[in-house]
């Protein structure tokens, strides 16, 4: 199964409404590691650079629906005010994607 979520920022989580603090505790328990630490959205969107990194099949729907639907996920709320967003993807996980598309 694709995971839906970026830096440990889940869907439906709290965390995600976070705008004061730069990390906040998270609890997952159908995660293979349950208790994390993220860096908040705050933080994500005040950095220079940030750089997905996508690899796989599995992750090819995800992609799409992060791209191509706008669709309600974490990775879609990642907008550096004064930076430079960076999708880096594998063939695999491009396979669902038009050639030539950016977000």
């Amino acid at each position: 199964m694709a995971t839906r979520h970026t830096a440990s920022l889940f869907p439906s989580s709290p965390v995600l409404r976070e705008v004061f603090r730069s990390v906040a505790a998270v609890h997952v328990a159908a995660a293979k590691i349950p208790q994390r630490l993220t860096l908040t959205f705050p933080v994500l969107n005040a950095a220079a650079r940030v750089l997905f990194l996508v690899t796989g099949a599995e992750k090819a729907k995800i992609l799409k629906k992060v791209l191509d639907e706008r669709a309600t996920l974490p990775a879609t709320m990642v907008r550096p005010t004064d930076g430079e967003l960076i999708w880096l993807v594998d063939r695999a996980a491009a396979s669902l994607l038009q050639v030539g598309q950016a977000r």
